[in-house]
């Protein structure tokens, strides 16, 4: 690399850490910021210097969190490996994973890179990262921003996945049939289907009640749901049905701090005990194992690797403050919302919310998705509920139509946290659900703390 490139990249550094310190945009500069617009093919050079291809995670849901999984199970693999702390909705956040990464004369030394791309990057991805292998979580329509909706959102992806080969290597949700039926038909790459088997999760769902067929316009049938539309569906008119997993979890037990199940896997059963909580980890769990097992990853290496997975940015995470918990659950549509409260009723203390929401669209805070959610299910349950943000109005008029008494009302997110907290008894949990620039605000706060 050229002194200039390297004196780019050392000055490019530099300001990164200053913004940090001095919570520049919101809290930081990415690193790769500065020298990306002289360094047009910065992210292509720095990714063909890995060992191996990168993996490719997208999909609505669990982008952040199954990237980190399989991070931690190919660092207990003993492989030195990068990974997207942030989901990617433009080439900067891969850009600062790798700068950081790398020296000042723009070397790199890793052996995977693992990126989470938001399911509108997809093409982006493949030209820039050159990957091989790609995880598909899941496709949550509620949670779908795409021009032209889903059906133009498949149509890219199957252009995309039609100029693929036998190379590339596609592991796909076999419980989504939006995935299954809109995406993957007829596709030259090699397929490998992940999923849940477990007829004790079976749940109802407004959202798979109107799930079509992507073949032939049907409602799909389902023997079971176990989360939002995921689960054994079939379609009564085409007979098209979920596709057989070839790596899935079974024995699911979902308690309020953890989760235990056993994955199947060609190698052989790994019975896991995760770390964290609700169904969408187990699919999360899964996806990574799925992934791990095709890079050749032994089965205790996997259960390892699991298990050391801590939570990350909001993602369950656990703050304790004069003997009172707060779980940090990060909320950004209606499945992600539904889901989490579920995750609530597992808990054994009384119930006990702090709602924060922000309604800044420039901060990417439209929160009309909120009257989307099921929030009717708190309306038969006896609940302390606080609400602050920026957009606290929206949400109490919300739970006001679904039938929920709210107790307090706040628009400084810092104060009702602490309020909230300090009026609670010792022993007690508050469940913090806040949309993503709610849990930023908060998260610093209590760094400055020290408490996180």
């Amino acid at each position: 690399m050229g002194l200039l490139r390297s004196a780019a990249l050392a000055l490019d550094k530099s300001i990164s850490r200053a913004a940090d310190t001095f919570e520049l945009t919101r809290g930081r500069i990415p690193p790769g910021t500065c020298i990306a617009s002289l360094w047009p093919r910065l992210a292509g050079d720095l990714i063909s210097q890995l060992e191996n291809e990168p993996v490719i995670i997208t999909g609505t849901n669990g982008k952040c969190t199954t990237s980190r999984f399989l991070a931690e199970i190919l660092q207990h693999a003993g492989h030195e490996t990068l990974h997207t702390q942030e989901v990617a909705d433009s080439l900067d956040e891969v850009i600062s994973t790798l700068v950081q990464a790398s020296s000042i004369q723009g070397g790199l030394h890793a052996d995977y890179g693992i990126f989470g791309f938001d399911s509108r990057m997809l093409y982006e991805a493949v030209s820039t990262c050159n990957p091989r292998l790609f995880v598909l979580n899941n496709l949550y329509l509620d949670g779908l921003d795409f021009e032209g909706g889903p059906d133009a959102l498949m149509r890219e992806w199957r252009r995309l996945f039609n100029t693929l080969t036998v190379e590339h290597h596609l592991l796909i949700n076999a419980d989504d049939p939006i995935l299954c039926g809109g995406f993957v038909r007829g596709v030259p790459p090699r397929v490998t289907y992940f999923g849940v088997e477990d007829e004790r999760l079976a749940i109802e769902s407004r959202a798979a009640r109107f799930t079509r067929c992507y073949r032939c316009g049907t409602v799909l049938s389902y023997r079971l749901v176990a989360l939002a539309h995921l689960g054994d569906y079939w379609c009564s008119t085409c007979g098209w049905e979920r596709p057989m997993p070839t790596i899935y979890a079974i024995n699911v037990e979902i308690q309020s701090n953890e989760s235990r199940f056993r994955i199947i896997t060609p190698q052989g059963p790994l019975d896991v005990h995760l770390g964290l909580t609700g169904l969408y980890n187990v699919y999360n769990a899964v996806a990574a194992a799925t992934a791990a097992v095709s890079l050749g990853v032994k089965t205790a290496t996997i259960r390892a690797g699991l298990e050391k997975a801590v939570p990350m940015f909001g993602r369950d995470e656990r703050v304790t403050i004069h003997n009172r918990q707060a779980r940090l659950m990060l909320i950004k549509n209606p499945t992600s919302l539904n889901e989490t409260l579920r995750t609530t009723f597992m808990d054994g203390h009384p119930a006990r919310y702090l709602f924060l929401v922000d309604d800044e669209i420039d901060a990417g805070g439209d929160v009309s998705w909120i009257w989307d959610a099921d929030l009717e299910v708190l309306a038969t349950r006896t609940s302390t509920i606080y609400v602050a943000g920026s957009g606290a109005d929206h949400l109490v008029l919300r739970l006001k139509h679904a039938g929920v008494e709210v107790t307090e009302v706040n628009i400084d997110i810092d104060d009702a946290f602490h309020q909230t907290m300090r009026h609670m008894p010792d022993n007690a949990r508050l469940w913090v659900m806040a949309t993503d620039t709610a849990m930023f605000e908060l998260r610093q706060s209590l760094k400055e703390l020290d408490v996180l």
